[in-house]
């Protein structure tokens, strides 16, 4: 319980500290690439806080990959967001975070029109500002 508390708390912090840092400062590019390094946004500990934010990053529950997520920014047919993904690699601890109630919106395949979500199973996204709503574009 204790990690699955611990994964919960880690992701949603994650999604604060994105926020907040987008709303305060913006993310930087490198031509159409966001190149913000998640050392710079959050202390979560991630597969490697060198990575640039806008490349696949790995939220590890009990030390194995558990849930894939990349930042996308802004576009002229949709706000910034946060893609989750659910790893099927993952152990049964991992599942369970997956599956917790607090992160259902997380993982709720309504990415429509995204050319990230050319497979929804298992993937949804939150619209940096919210904590709590996922959005659909419209397209």
């Amino acid at each position: 319980d204790a990690e699955i508390s611990a994964a919960v708390a880690n992701l949603r912090t994650l999604v604060s500290d994105v926020s907040a840092y987008y709303v305060a400062k913006g993310f930087a590019t490198n031509g159409t690439t966001i190149s913000t390094k998640w050392k710079e946004i959050t202390n979560v500990p991630l597969d490697d806080p060198e990575k640039a934010i806008g490349a696949n990053t790995i939220l590890k529950v009990g030390g194995k990959n558990c849930i894939d997520f990349l930042v996308k920014d802004k576009t002229t047919n949709a706000p910034a967001y946060i893609l989750f993904a659910k790893r099927s690699d993952g152990d049964a601890l991992c599942k369970q975070v997956q599956n917790s109630e607090p992160l259902k919106a997380y993982f709720t395949p309504n990415v429509t029109g995204q050319s990230d979500a050319t497979s929804n199973n298992g993937k949804g996204a939150i619209a940096i500002g919210s904590s709590t709503s996922v959005y659909t574009t419209k397209q």
